[in-house]
C-alpha cells in the first residue's frame, strides 16, 4: 500500500503529466522575483526623489540667503529708492540685481530648480525687476550688440506664464510704484535692524 502511494506521488510530481507542477513553480518563483525587483526599484526611485528634492531645497535656501544678504539688501534699497525718485539709469547696482536673476534663469533652464518652485519663492521679484530694468537692458543690448541677460528675460516669461495660469495680476506702472515703495521700506528696515544689532546675520 505504501509503495503504491509513493508511486502515485512520484508519478504526480516527477513523472508523466508533472509539467504543470514545474511550470507553476517556475511561475511563482518568477513572480516573486519580479515583485522583489519592482519593490527595490520603487525604493530606489523614492530615495532618488528624496535626494533630488533635498538638493533643490538646499539650492533654494542658498538663493534666499543671497537675496536677503546685507550686500543685496543695500543694493536693492539704493536701486529702488533712486528709481522711485526718478533716477532710471540701468547702472552697476541694477546690473548686480540683474546678474542674480540671470543665474536663477540658468538654474531653471537646466532644470536644477523646477519652474513652479522658483515661482513660489521669487516670481514677484523676478517679474517686477524685469519690468523695471527692461528698457535699460534693451539699451545695453543695442550698445553691446549681444543679447545680455537673456536668461533673466526667459525666466520672466516662464514666471509670467505660471502667473497667468494662476490668474495673478500683471505688472503695470501703478503696481511697479507700489513695489518700489515696498522694497525700499523693507530693505531699509532690515538694514537698520542689522545696524542696531537686532537682526542676526551669519
Amino acid at each position: 500500500m505504501t509503495g503504491a502511494i509513493n508511486l502515485a506521488v512520484q508519478n504526480h510530481y516527477w513523472g508523466i503529466g508533472s509539467e504543470w507542477f514545474w511550470a507553476f513553480g517556475q511561475f511563482i518563483i518568477v513572480a516573486l522575483t519580479l515583485i522583489f525587483i519592482a519593490r527595490q526599484v520603487q525604493l530606489q526611485t523614492k530615495q532618488t526623489e528624496i535626494e533630488s528634492m533635498s538638493h533643490v531645497v538646499e539650492a533654494v535656501c542658498t538663493i534666499q540667503e543671497r537675496w536677503h544678504s546685507e550686500t543685496m539688501q543695500r543694493v536693492r534699497y539704493e536701486v529702488c529708492n533712486q528709481w522711485a525718485k526718478g533716477y532710471r539709469e540701468f547702472d552697476g547696482a541694477c546690473e548686480h540685481i540683474a546678474n542674480f536673476f540671470e543665474e536663477l534663469g540658468a538654474f531653471v533652464k537646466i532644470k536644477a530648480i523646477p519652474a513652479d518652485m522658483m515661482w513660489d519663492v521669487q516670481s514677484w521679484n523676478i517679474e517686477y525687476y524685469w519690468c523695471i530694468f527692461k528698457s535699460g537692458i534693451e539699451k545695453v543690448r543695442e550698445e553691446c550688440k549681444e543679447p545680455v541677460f537673456c536668461e533673466f528675460e526667459q525666466l520672466f516669461f516662464e514666471m509670467r506664464k505660471i502667473s497667468d495660469k494662476k490668474a495673478a495680476p500683471p505688472v503695470d506702472e501703478a503696481s511697479i510704484n507700489e513695489f518700489l515703495k515696498r522694497e525700499t521700506r523693507m530693505t531699509k528696515a532690515c538694514l537698520e535692524l542689522r545696524k542696531s544689532g537686532g537682526y542676526y546675520s551669519s
